[in-house]
Protein backbone atom coordinates (compact mmCIF):
# COMPACT_ATOMS: atom_id res chain seq x y z
CA UNK A 1 0.00 0.00 0.00
CA UNK A 2 3.08 2.20 0.80
CA UNK A 3 3.72 2.20 -3.33
CA UNK A 4 6.09 4.66 -4.79
CA UNK A 5 4.20 7.94 -6.07
CA UNK A 6 7.67 9.43 -7.58
CA UNK A 7 11.43 8.88 -6.52
CA UNK A 8 11.54 12.73 -5.46
CA UNK A 9 8.67 13.70 -3.63
CA UNK A 10 8.63 17.80 -3.81
CA UNK A 11 12.54 17.20 -3.56
CA UNK A 12 12.46 15.30 -0.42
CA UNK A 13 13.34 10.89 -1.68
CA UNK A 14 10.65 8.89 -0.93
CA UNK A 15 12.79 7.13 1.43
CA UNK A 16 13.18 10.11 3.54
CA UNK A 17 9.65 10.89 3.54
CA UNK A 18 8.96 7.04 4.52
CA UNK A 19 11.29 7.26 7.47
CA UNK A 20 9.22 10.73 8.56
CA UNK A 21 5.86 8.59 8.51
CA UNK A 22 7.80 6.16 10.71
CA UNK A 23 8.66 8.00 13.29
CA UNK A 24 5.40 9.95 13.14
CA UNK A 25 3.53 6.23 13.17
CA UNK A 26 5.90 5.33 16.45
CA UNK A 27 5.06 8.85 18.26
CA UNK A 28 1.78 8.32 17.81
CA UNK A 29 1.25 5.28 19.78
CA UNK A 30 3.94 6.55 22.14
CA UNK A 31 1.65 7.20 25.28
CA UNK A 32 4.52 9.53 27.45
CA UNK A 33 4.73 11.99 24.36
CA UNK A 34 1.05 12.44 23.76
CA UNK A 35 0.88 14.45 27.56
CA UNK A 36 3.42 17.13 26.34
CA UNK A 37 5.88 16.16 29.58
CA UNK A 38 9.20 14.44 29.11
CA UNK A 39 9.22 10.87 30.17
CA UNK A 40 12.08 10.98 33.20
CA UNK A 41 12.24 13.80 36.02
CA UNK A 42 13.95 16.55 36.00
CA UNK A 43 15.66 15.94 39.27
CA UNK A 44 18.30 17.89 40.64
CA UNK A 45 22.29 17.10 38.78
CA UNK A 46 24.98 18.62 40.81
CA UNK A 47 28.37 20.46 38.68
CA UNK A 48 25.81 20.34 35.65
CA UNK A 49 23.90 18.70 33.24
CA UNK A 50 25.26 17.04 29.95
CA UNK A 51 22.51 15.13 27.39
CA UNK A 52 23.76 12.00 25.92
CA UNK A 53 23.72 11.91 21.75
CA UNK A 54 20.98 9.44 22.24
CA UNK A 55 18.88 11.55 24.10
CA UNK A 56 19.55 14.94 21.79
CA UNK A 57 18.75 12.70 18.89
CA UNK A 58 15.37 11.34 21.04
CA UNK A 59 14.29 14.83 21.55
CA UNK A 60 15.16 15.82 17.67
CA UNK A 61 12.68 12.99 16.40
CA UNK A 62 10.11 13.95 18.80
CA UNK A 63 10.36 17.43 17.76
CA UNK A 64 10.02 16.33 13.63
CA UNK A 65 7.18 13.75 14.55
CA UNK A 66 5.16 16.74 16.22
CA UNK A 67 5.50 18.76 12.91
CA UNK A 68 4.33 16.11 10.85
CA UNK A 69 1.63 15.22 13.00
CA UNK A 70 0.49 19.37 12.87
CA UNK A 71 1.54 19.12 8.88
CA UNK A 72 -1.09 15.93 8.41
CA UNK A 73 -3.72 17.89 10.62
CA UNK A 74 -3.57 20.50 7.98
CA UNK A 75 -4.35 18.53 5.15
CA UNK A 76 -7.84 18.23 3.70
CA UNK A 77 -10.16 15.34 5.66
CA UNK A 78 -10.03 12.76 2.55
CA UNK A 79 -5.99 13.31 2.28
CA UNK A 80 -5.68 12.74 6.35
CA UNK A 81 -7.71 10.01 5.97
CA UNK A 82 -5.56 8.13 3.50
CA UNK A 83 -2.38 8.83 5.87
CA UNK A 84 -3.71 7.96 8.71
CA UNK A 85 -5.17 4.80 7.31
CA UNK A 86 -2.03 4.00 6.03
CA UNK A 87 0.49 4.52 8.65
CA UNK A 88 -1.63 4.29 11.92
CA UNK A 89 -4.06 2.14 10.78
CA UNK A 90 -6.90 3.63 11.26
CA UNK A 91 -9.98 1.91 9.65
CA UNK A 92 -11.49 4.21 6.49
CA UNK A 93 -13.28 2.77 3.83
CA UNK A 94 -12.20 4.01 0.42
CA UNK A 95 -14.17 3.27 -3.31
CA UNK A 96 -11.68 0.64 -5.16
CA UNK A 97 -8.47 2.01 -6.54
CA UNK A 98 -9.45 5.34 -5.13
CA UNK A 99 -6.59 5.34 -2.22
CA UNK A 100 -3.59 5.42 -4.04
CA UNK A 101 -4.00 8.75 -5.86
CA UNK A 102 -5.01 10.73 -2.58
CA UNK A 103 -2.18 9.44 -0.91
CA UNK A 104 0.29 10.19 -3.14
CA UNK A 105 -1.48 13.69 -3.42
CA UNK A 106 -1.21 13.84 0.42
CA UNK A 107 2.77 12.53 0.77
CA UNK A 108 3.59 15.16 -1.99
CA UNK A 109 2.10 18.11 0.28
CA UNK A 110 3.43 16.86 3.11
CA UNK A 111 6.76 16.47 1.73
CA UNK A 112 6.54 20.05 0.28
CA UNK A 113 5.92 21.31 3.59
CA UNK A 114 8.70 19.69 5.17
CA UNK A 115 11.49 20.82 2.83
CA UNK A 116 9.83 24.37 3.20
CA UNK A 117 10.33 24.10 6.77
CA UNK A 118 13.72 22.93 6.57
CA UNK A 119 13.21 19.67 7.33
CA UNK A 120 15.08 17.14 5.58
Amino acid sequence: MNGICEPMIAGMSEGRLEWHFANWSRFMRKDNYTDGYPGKAAGCVGGGYSQTFDDMADASEVRVARVVDALVGSLEPIQRAAINHTYLYAVFNFPRGNLEPILCIAKRRIAGWLVIRGVY
